[in-house]
Protein backbone atom coordinates (compact mmCIF):
# COMPACT_ATOMS: atom_id res chain seq x y z
CA UNK A 1 0.00 0.00 0.00
CA UNK A 2 1.03 3.36 -0.64
CA UNK A 3 0.63 4.90 3.11
CA UNK A 4 3.07 1.87 4.12
CA UNK A 5 6.02 2.84 1.21
CA UNK A 6 5.62 6.50 1.97
CA UNK A 7 6.03 5.58 6.06
CA UNK A 8 8.69 3.34 5.64
CA UNK A 9 10.50 6.51 3.44
CA UNK A 10 9.36 8.56 6.38
CA UNK A 11 11.57 6.04 8.45
CA UNK A 12 14.66 5.92 6.30
CA UNK A 13 14.85 9.84 6.11
CA UNK A 14 14.29 9.37 10.19
CA UNK A 15 17.28 7.44 10.52
CA UNK A 16 19.59 9.01 8.67
CA UNK A 17 18.54 12.69 9.53
CA UNK A 18 17.79 12.46 12.95
CA UNK A 19 14.06 13.49 12.99
CA UNK A 20 11.07 13.71 10.58
CA UNK A 21 10.34 17.13 9.88
CA UNK A 22 10.68 16.87 5.97
CA UNK A 23 10.40 19.56 4.30
CA UNK A 24 7.94 20.42 1.93
CA UNK A 25 9.70 19.63 -1.40
CA UNK A 26 11.82 17.17 -0.61
CA UNK A 27 11.59 13.79 -2.55
CA UNK A 28 13.01 10.45 -1.06
CA UNK A 29 13.44 7.56 -3.31
CA UNK A 30 11.40 9.13 -6.64
CA UNK A 31 8.10 10.24 -4.15
CA UNK A 32 7.43 13.32 -2.86
CA UNK A 33 7.85 12.14 0.62
CA UNK A 34 7.44 15.76 2.04
CA UNK A 35 4.10 16.12 0.49
CA UNK A 36 2.94 13.06 1.59
CA UNK A 37 4.13 14.56 5.14
CA UNK A 38 1.97 17.92 4.72
CA UNK A 39 -1.10 16.07 3.63
CA UNK A 40 -0.90 13.47 6.87
CA UNK A 41 -0.47 16.86 9.31
CA UNK A 42 -4.00 17.82 7.21
CA UNK A 43 -5.34 14.93 8.18
CA UNK A 44 -4.45 15.11 11.23
CA UNK A 45 -6.25 18.07 11.79
CA UNK A 46 -9.32 16.49 9.93
CA UNK A 47 -9.88 14.60 12.84
CA UNK A 48 -10.83 17.09 14.99
CA UNK A 49 -13.59 18.62 12.02
CA UNK A 50 -17.20 17.33 12.08
CA UNK A 51 -17.86 14.03 9.36
CA UNK A 52 -20.48 17.00 7.53
CA UNK A 53 -17.16 19.51 7.86
CA UNK A 54 -14.82 16.91 6.44
CA UNK A 55 -16.85 15.50 3.83
CA UNK A 56 -17.10 19.42 2.74
CA UNK A 57 -13.37 19.94 2.61
CA UNK A 58 -13.01 16.19 1.32
CA UNK A 59 -10.38 15.70 3.87
CA UNK A 60 -10.19 11.87 5.23
CA UNK A 61 -9.38 11.72 9.28
CA UNK A 62 -6.19 10.05 10.10
CA UNK A 63 -6.32 6.71 12.55
CA UNK A 64 -5.34 6.06 15.63
CA UNK A 65 -2.92 3.49 14.69
CA UNK A 66 -1.31 5.95 11.87
CA UNK A 67 -0.91 8.67 14.59
CA UNK A 68 0.40 6.35 16.93
CA UNK A 69 3.10 5.40 14.17
CA UNK A 70 3.87 8.54 13.37
CA UNK A 71 4.17 10.30 16.67
CA UNK A 72 6.57 7.12 17.41
CA UNK A 73 9.22 8.66 14.72
CA UNK A 74 8.58 12.32 16.31
CA UNK A 75 6.55 14.02 12.99
CA UNK A 76 5.40 17.44 14.78
CA UNK A 77 1.89 18.29 13.71
CA UNK A 78 2.20 21.56 13.96
CA UNK A 79 5.91 21.64 12.67
CA UNK A 80 6.31 25.78 12.75
CA UNK A 81 5.38 25.82 16.35
CA UNK A 82 7.28 23.41 17.03
CA UNK A 83 10.41 24.83 15.11
CA UNK A 84 9.75 28.68 17.31
CA UNK A 85 9.95 26.70 20.72
CA UNK A 86 13.04 24.97 18.95
CA UNK A 87 14.70 28.75 18.85
CA UNK A 88 13.12 30.16 21.83
CA UNK A 89 15.12 27.44 23.74
CA UNK A 90 18.12 27.95 21.69
CA UNK A 91 17.62 31.58 22.33
CA UNK A 92 17.03 30.75 26.48
CA UNK A 93 20.33 28.68 25.93
CA UNK A 94 22.07 31.70 24.91
CA UNK A 95 20.98 34.41 27.53
CA UNK A 96 21.85 31.88 30.42
CA UNK A 97 25.33 31.45 29.03
CA UNK A 98 25.73 34.81 28.08
CA UNK A 99 24.05 36.91 30.61
CA UNK A 100 22.10 38.55 27.57
CA UNK A 101 20.01 38.28 24.98
CA UNK A 102 21.32 40.75 22.46
CA UNK A 103 22.47 38.32 19.88
CA UNK A 104 24.58 38.81 17.18
CA UNK A 105 22.58 38.91 13.16
CA UNK A 106 25.05 37.09 11.80
CA UNK A 107 25.19 34.39 15.00
CA UNK A 108 24.64 30.49 14.58
CA UNK A 109 23.87 28.15 17.58
CA UNK A 110 23.71 24.41 17.71
CA UNK A 111 23.32 25.08 13.52
CA UNK A 112 20.63 27.35 13.75
CA UNK A 113 20.38 30.74 12.70
CA UNK A 114 19.83 31.83 15.49
CA UNK A 115 20.27 35.86 15.00
CA UNK A 116 18.09 36.03 12.13
CA UNK A 117 15.51 34.61 14.03
CA UNK A 118 15.17 36.81 16.74
CA UNK A 119 15.60 39.63 14.01
CA UNK A 120 12.63 38.36 12.58
CA UNK A 121 10.72 37.93 15.70
CA UNK A 122 11.60 41.79 16.69
CA UNK A 123 10.52 42.56 13.29
CA UNK A 124 7.04 40.98 13.57
CA UNK A 125 6.97 42.03 17.35
CA UNK A 126 7.36 45.95 15.65
CA UNK A 127 4.81 45.26 13.15
CA UNK A 128 1.84 44.24 15.41
CA UNK A 129 2.24 47.95 16.41
CA UNK A 130 1.59 49.35 13.06
CA UNK A 131 -1.36 46.73 12.35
Amino acid sequence: EQWERMFALLQAFREREGHANVPKRHEEDGEKLGSWLQKQRTRYKARGLSEAERKRRRASAMSDEEVKRLEALGVAWDALAEQWERMFGLLQAFQEREGHANVPSAHVEDGEKLGSWLHNQRTRYKARGLS
